[in-house]
């Protein structure tokens, strides 16, 4: 079984910064800020923040349980919670690590990766990475996107990759589980856009 290792990189949760010896790398979330903006770009913004605020209490619970085996939950946040152990008793996952933080060491930019683990019995060629979603829709390249990037920044320090997987919690209390593709070209292309806007706003 893997030993992931211990990444130092700094986060300031309340303005969602992470910081490695003092400076500032963006995250995966920011660097995916114009796809977002253009899948969500119909929604209110009073909806998205009520559904980003009850995501965040999901997360917040089921790593709670995956640590240490707490079980809670809000009005709100119940059915997710609920959908969550359904697929943890279906699946009988192994979870190395839950919210680990970890950075890129070349490209440098940051992230949170939800959960680390095996869906499957170890078998010697890496560990499987999944992301949690609490969406009305199952967006497969938005998460093959994100989780692209977060597999990249894990091999990145020495850890290899076997699958990356979405999981859909819905507010019927139901699961969707799907292996999902690699998006990481994906990810580099809104790195570049990243990029270039940030030497625009220097100049």
């Amino acid at each position: 079984m893997i030993q992931l290792p211990e990444i130092k990189v700094d986060f300031e949760e309340e303005r969602h910064i992470y910081t490695l010896g003092g400076f500032k790398l963006p995250s995966v979330t920011q660097i995916m800020e114009p796809m977002s903006l253009i899948l969500y770009a119909t929604v209110p913004d009073n909806t998205l923040n009520t559904a980003a605020d009850r995501g965040t209490r999901v997360h917040e619970q089921v790593s709670n349980y995956v640590l240490y085996g707490i079980e809670e939950t809000d009005d709100d946040t119940e059915p997710y919670v609920h959908a969550f152990l359904d697929f943890q008793r279906d699946f009988n996952p192994t979870w190395l690590a839950s919210e680990y933080r970890c950075y890129h060491k070349t490209m440098r930019y940051a992230g949170t990766i939800d959960l680390i683990g095996y869906i499957d019995p170890d078998d010697d060629s890496g560990v499987d990475v999944v992301d949690l979603k609490c969406t009305a829709a199952f967006h497969s390249v938005m998460l093959a996107t994100q989780i692209g990037a977060y597999a990249e920044a894990l091999k990145s320090h020495g850890v290899p990759v076997r699958n990356r997987y979405g999981l859909q919690l819905l507010n019927t209390g139901k699961y969707r589980f799907e292996r999902v593709d690699d998006g990481y070209k994906t990810f580099l292309h809104s790195m570049a856009i990243y990029n270039a806007m940030a030497a625009e706003r220097r100049a």
